[in-house]
C-alpha cells in the first residue's frame, strides 16, 4: 500500500508541489486539503496600482481538495482534523502561511474581498515601514485620493541613502509619511491595512508544532525538528524568508519527496518591490538597485508565474 501524503494549504511553495501531482501519484496516495484558488502575494500590489487586473492563481482542474480548511492537527496520531473529518497521513506538507498582526485589513493572506474592499476605498492607512508597507503605499497612491504610512522607520535593512531616496520619492508622490508608530486610537484616514509584519499562526501552538509566538522549526530538509514526516513551506518555517524562498521550498519537498534527498540550500534571497510608475526596488542583501530595469524583471518574473497557475 501507498504511503498516504496530505497537502495542506495553497501557499506558493504547494503549488509547486502540486505541479508535480502525476509523479507523486506514483509513490503516494496523495489528498489535498485547501482552497481552490488563492492571490499571489507578488503581484496583488500591481491590481491595486492598475497595471494587472488579477492576481488570482488557480489549484489544478484534475486535482480535487477533501476538505478546504485544517481545523487541528495531531503530530502524534498523525491525523489531520478537517471541517469534514478526519484525515490520517503518513507524510504531511504544510503550506498555510503566517498571518498578519490585526491591525486593519489583513494582507496576509490576500483575498480577492480584501483587494475589492481597497479598490473601493478612496483613502488608505498602511501600517508598517518595510518592503510590503512602501510597495503598498506606492501602490494605493497611483489610485487614491489620500495615503497614509505609519513606520516607525522606512527600510530599516537597508543603507541609509536608499531609505533617504526611497522616503523623498514616497513624499513626493504624494503619500503622507508619518515617521512613528501607529496607534489604534488615533483618527485614521480611509481602511487601515496591516503591513506591519506576520505572526505565527494559532493552531501551531496548538498543534505542538512550535512555542507560543514563535515560528516553526525544522532541520535542513524543511522536515520538523521533532516531527521527521512533517515537512513546512513558505514563512511558516523560521529558517525562510519570504515569498521566493516559498516557492523554492516547495520545490525543493517536491524533489525530496520524489526521491532527491539533497537539504535545502539557504541563499540571500532577491526581492523587487513596485515604486514609481515603470520603477522598481530590487534588493539582495544589502544591495539595490532602483530604476526602471527592476521593473521589467518583475514584471517578467510575475507574469510566468501567474501563467503557470493562473488556469
Amino acid at each position: 500500500m501507498k504511503p498516504r501524503l496530505v497537502l495542506v494549504g495553497l501557499g506558493h511553495g504547494q503549488l509547486e508541489i502540486l505541479d508535480r501531482f502525476d509523479e507523486l501519484q506514483k509513490s503516494y496516495d496523495v489528498k489535498y486539503i485547501g482552497g481552490e484558488e488563492a492571490i499571489y502575494t507578488g503581484a496583488f500590489p500591481q491590481v491595486i496600482a492598475g497595471e494587472l487586473t488579477d492576481a488570482t492563481v488557480h489549484l489544478r482542474q484534475d486535482v480535487k481538495p477533501i476538505a478546504s480548511r485544517l481545523v487541528s492537527l495531531d503530530p502524534i496520531s498523525r491525523v489531520v482534523k478537517t471541517e469534514t473529518g478526519e484525515v490520517p497521513y503518513d507524510v504531511l506538507v504544510l503550506a498555510t502561511g503566517a498571518v498578519s498582526r490585526g491591525v486593519g485589513l489583513d494582507i496576509k493572506p490576500m483575498t480577492k474581498e480584501g483587494l475589492a474592499k481597497i479598490a473601493s476605498s478612496d483613502a488608505v492607512t498602511i501600517v508598517g515601514g518595510g518592503k510590503a508597507g512602501v510597495e503598498l503605499a506606492f501602490a494605493c497612491i497611483r489610485t487614491k485620493r489620500h495615503v497614509t504610512l505609519y513606520a516607525s522607520d522606512v527600510l530599516s535593512d537597508l543603507p541609509a541613502r536608499v531609505q533617504r531616496t526611497i522616503k523623498r520619492h514616497l513624499v513626493r508622490s504624494g503619500v503622507t509619511l508619518v515617521l512613528r508608530k501607529y496607534e489604534r486610537n488615533v483618527l485614521q484616514d480611509g481602511l487601515v491595512l496591516d503591513a506591519s509584519g506576520v505572526v505565527p499562526d494559532g493552531w501551531w501552538r496548538e498543534a505542538r508544532l512550535a512555542k507560543a509566538g514563535a515560528f516553526i522549526e525544522t532541520d535542513r530538509y524543511l522536515r520538523h525538528a521533532d516531527y521527521k514526516q512533517i515537512f513546512i513551506t513558505g514563512d511558516m518555517a523560521s529558517r525562510l524568508n519570504g515569498g521566493v524562498d516559498a516557492v523554492r521550498s516547495g520545490r525543493h519537498v517536491a524533489a525530496y519527496l520524489l526521491g532527491d534527498r539533497r537539504p535545502f540550500r539557504e541563499r540571500t534571497s532577491l526581492n523587487i518591490l513596485l515604486t514609481l510608475p515603470g520603477q522598481a526596488l530590487l534588493t539582495y542583501g544589502k544591495w539595490t538597485w532602483h530604476g526602471r530595469l527592476p521593473n521589467h524583471v518583475k514584471r517578467l518574473i510575475d507574469s510566468r508565474y501567474l501563467k503557470r497557475f493562473h488556469s
